[in-house]
């Protein structure tokens, strides 16, 4: 047996093992009337430390759910193709923190907004690129980070995606050596990434502002129906 081939089936396994545990963890929940949800891996947002799940987004929900009786779980996923794949198959309850697109609409409810999320542009600062010509829109190679929203948009809006890594770091890199032209990411996602001396490279202009906020399947509502009044009062008292 090759490398590969002993390689595919350790992933595969894992996967297996990944899961079997969430649906454990699904059916556990749905018994015992728990919010379970899923966020990706997206620092500052929401990453591990300390074999924790921490950041900006958990942060928030922890305190709009501790302000509501409902009772609920965290699971962080490799990225947010992952999270909605989970919520499809009814092995998790919602997903955060997101902005709204159709597919996600077509299996969950977006909540009141938490937070602003910047989707942005950045390149080298010697670039002579335009963002908005029709030039740029053809033949610039542009990177984001795969399964997110920017990713989408860029697609749906007719843009050359030459990269689109799981990390904001490989963007970097790929950026500052001129192996891609530009970046379309969360500025604060982007922004984590980068030292003083790199920052000092770049230009960065915002495409737009994005509601960034949770997202609550069709399926937990339909069970608790009175849950999502309770969780948008919460989020107008934390983010007021």
């Amino acid at each position: 047996m090759t490398n590969g081939n002993i390689m595919m089936r350790i992933i595969n396994t894992f996967l297996k093992v990944i899961v079997l545990l969430l649906i454990s963890i699904a059916s556990f929940a749905q018994e015992h009337n728990v919010l379970t949800l899923v966020s990706p891996h997206f620092p500052p947002y929401t990453y591990k430390s300390d074999n924790k799940i921490v950041g900006l987004g958990p942060d928030l929900i922890r305190q709009v759910l501790d302000n509501t009786n409902i009772q609920y779980n965290i699971i962080m996923v490799e990225d947010y193709g992952e999270a909605v794949h989970v919520i499809k198959a009814k092995l998790a309850d919602g997903m955060f923190l997101a902005s709204q697109n159709a597919e996600r609409d077509a299996i969950a409810v977006f909540t009141q907004p938490l937070l602003i999320n910047k989707w942005s542009w950045f390149m080298l600062k010697d670039s002579g690129l335009d963002p908005k010509s029709e030039t740029f829109k053809l033949k610039a190679g542009i990177g984001t980070i795969k399964g997110t929203n920017t990713y989408q948009w860029l697609k749906s809006n007719g843009y050359a995606v030459a990269a689109s890594p799981s990390e904001a770091s490989s963007l970097v890199a790929m950026l500052t050596t001129r192996r891609i032209d530009a970046v379309f990411l969360s500025d604060v996602v982007f922004e984590n990434e980068l030292d003083e001396k790199t920052l000092f490279k770049l230009k960065k202009s915002v495409e737009m502002e994005k509601n960034f906020s949770m997202y609550i399947s069709h399926d937990y509502l339909k069970r608790h129906p009175e849950s999502i009044d309770k969780i948008n009062l919460s989020i107008k008292e934390v983010t007021r």
